[in-house]
């Protein structure tokens, strides 16, 4: 036998219970400050003892906000989720918001038809801000929030777009490519070969002038640009000890595509660091459990979600959008560990003799 539901408290419940009108207990649910002490009380004695919970749409009203901010992704859902990038700003952005009332709402934008969707929620005050996670930057839909006077913020660079209408926040792929180019050099580097993710994306423009900037002829010449996973990784490597241009070094777009590098030179019979220093960037799991571990660039992921959502509280609260720019920094592993032997010596393509 079915067993009926439990009927949920009204407001007309809360009001009987507390022996007043259902327009004071409304006016209490809006903090109206015209409701005298004695009424206030019996009502919020009546609402604990009903178990009345409010409407969405009721606290929106009475607060004036959602309670809720949107994070829109604007690539594949897959791509995105498999991506440790984002998973770690993910975090950041629900550890962020966890302590709050604020609720992050995962909105997938991908296709033309869910950024209608998604559209159609943000320009009727759904959430209180959207902070954008993707690699791209999509202009017409960050030009349709702006013109719906809601709040965003960017995990990355703004680009082309209006400082004084978009906050951002992204660390500094320039400087943590510097640093990076820096520390092989520190470590004997005369040759450094540089592997880096694809052509188009935003971030690696920027991490191959930090190279060029730090390196200048001791660069090589020619820039292979690969997919972001291992896979591509071991096929540029691959590629680049077949090329015979004598290096000692190689620098990496991220750290999955310094794991493949390292296969590559595995295979080939070079060691790491003894023949060949390698140097990853982001500082993802992967790169503290490689063999060897993996010496990488490390950018605070998870600091980028928590200033996300502080620079979308600001700008709920009325602020103007700022900018805030992440310090990445070296973290030093065995793929570029002083050693006694040998690095700094351009391999060849013979395997590199085992002592």
């Amino acid at each position: 036998m079915a067993v009926a539901r439990p009927r949920k408290a009204t407001i007309r419940d809360v009001a009987a219970r507390a022996g007043v009108s259902h327009m004071t207990v409304s006016r209490v649910l809006n903090g109206s400050t015209t409701v005298g002490a004695e009424r206030e009380r019996a009502v919020r004695e009546a609402i604990e003892s009903t178990g009345f919970i409010a409407s969405a749409r009721a606290r929106q009203l009475a607060t004036g906000t959602a309670e809720a901010y949107a994070v829109a992704l604007t690539e594949p859902l897959d791509e995105l989720l498999t991506d440790p990038t984002y998973t770690a700003v993910l975090k950041g952005i629900t550890d962020a918001l966890t302590p709050t009332p604020v609720v992050p709402v995962l909105f997938t934008m991908a296709t033309s038809e869910e950024r209608a969707k998604g559209m159609r929620l943000f320009r009727r005050g759904a959430v209180d801000a959207v902070i954008h996670l993707s690699p791209y930057v999509d202009d017409g839909m960050l030009d349709e929030l702006r013109d719906a006077h809601v709040p965003v913020v960017l995990c990355g660079q703004l680009g082309d777009l209006d400082q004084d209408a978009f906050a951002s926040v992204y660390s500094d792929d320039v400087l943590g490519a510097t640093l990076a180019a820096e520390h092989l050099l520190a470590r004997g580097a005369t040759g450094v070969a540089a592997v880096m993710g694809p052509a188009g994306n935003p971030a690696t423009p920027d991490r191959v002038e930090g190279l060029r900037r730090a390196l200048g002829d001791r660069l090589l010449p020619t820039v292979a640009y690969a997919g972001w996973d291992t896979p591509a990784g071991h096929r540029a490597g691959v590629e680049l000890l077949r090329s015979g241009v004598p290096f000692d070094a190689v620098a990496c777009g991220n750290d999955r595509i310094a794991v493949g590098v390292l296969q590559a030179l595995r295979d080939h019979g070079l060691r790491v660091p003894e023949d060949v220093l390698v140097i990853g960037f982001d500082d993802h799991p992967v790169a503290s459990s490689s063999t060897p571990h993996l010496t990488t660039v490390h950018q605070p992921f998870d600091r980028q979600g928590a200033v996300a959502v502080e620079l979308a509280a600001e700008m709920v609260a009325g602020a103007s959008p700022r900018t805030v720019v992440l310090t990445p920094n070296v973290v030093e592993r065995e793929s570029t560990r002083a050693t006694t032997v040998g690095a700094g010596s351009p391999p060849t393509t013979d395997p590199a003799p085992v002592d």
